[in-house]
């Protein structure tokens, strides 16, 4: 897409950001521009607020495919960057969003601890909608499909689907499009069977999303950046939810809806594990009020 197609897109889709553009997005470089120009207020709130929601104890991640077409090096090393992220010094800070509290509102909360958690294992899925063009709605079909046929675990109250994308397949969500507005985002709902499932969405960061996704790193390096981005907030906010007036069942979040994640989009970090260096994003760190530097350590 040119770059005044963009603009024209961004000029629709953003008009009504600030309330109803879904949360848990990682932003293009453009859509951020955007909304550090039309919004001045965005990301103004500094530290993070609980609203009483839930949060994922002891996450349980797997990476699932969308076929077999997902970027080969996706497929040979995120097992690996996923299982030393859960296992490490990058989420044993996390317990200060421990849910051991009252919510801002005064509700008592969840009454959950954050620690380290377990990769599930990878998952290559054969999808039922095999078009180039999906929406959030499709997404959340397949997943409980492939949960029904047994191609998907059954998930628990800790499980996240990581669902990866091969190239040429765009992603809507909330109006918005991959690789145009968002580099990924995660979500949450709860099915018929009043299961919570939670997941994420990777759309491959080829492309037109390597014009607005790459902060300087291999393409590699750049999908372990946007999934820590998604895997913690996922974490300490597995409901987001529209708007800038975040409430309950949402979790941990600023007075204007950003997550943990938002306010230090594009920050690097390091995770180092078995002679292995992975990049992941740094996060919030209330204690501090300023984004964690890390870098961290796995056994």
């Amino acid at each position: 897409m040119n770059r005044y197609a963009w603009l024209v897109f961004g000029l629709l889709a953003l008009s009504s950001f600030a309330q109803a553009a879904p949360r848990g997005i990682f932003p293009t470089r453009q859509f951020d521009r955007y909304l550090k120009t039309h919004f001045p207020h965005h990301r103004d709130a500094q530290g993070l607020v609980y609203y009483g929601g839930p949060v994922i104890s002891n996450v349980k991640a797997y990476a699932v495919m969308w076929g077999n077409k997902v970027d080969a090096t996706v497929q040979k090393q995120i097992g690996g960057m996923l299982t030393a992220t859960v296992n490490s010094t990058h989420m044993d800070w996390l317990n200060e969003y421990n849910t051991n509290i009252n919510s801002v509102s005064g509700q008592p909360g969840s009454n959950q601890k954050i620690g380290r958690g377990t990769f599930g294992g990878q998952i290559m899925i054969n999808p039922t909608h095999t078009g180039n063009h999906l929406d959030d709605k499709d997404v959340q079909a397949e997943i409980g499909h492939q949960i029904s046929i047994h191609a998907l675990p059954v998930p628990d109250a800790n499980t996240i689907y990581i669902v990866y994308f091969p190239p040429g397949i765009s992603i809507t969500n909330g109006g918005m499009t991959s690789c145009q507005a968002f580099c990924a985002y995660h979500e949450g709902f709860v099915a018929n069977n009043k299961q919570s499932i939670f997941y994420a969405v990777m759309p491959d960061l080829g492309g037109s999303c390597s014009l607005g996704c790459g902060f300087g790193h291999s393409r590699f390096d750049e999908m372990t950046e946007v999934t820590a981005h998604e895997l913690i907030e996922a974490v300490t906010d597995p409901f987001p939810t529209p708007g800038d007036k975040p409430a309950f069942p949402q979790a941990w979040n600023t007075t204007d809806g950003q997550e943990i994640g938002d306010l230090c989009a594009g920050k690097g970090t390091r995770l180092s594990t078995n002679g292995l260096t992975y990049i992941l994003q740094q996060e919030y760190d209330n204690k501090t009020n300023s984004c964690a530097p890390g870098p961290y350590q796995s056994p």
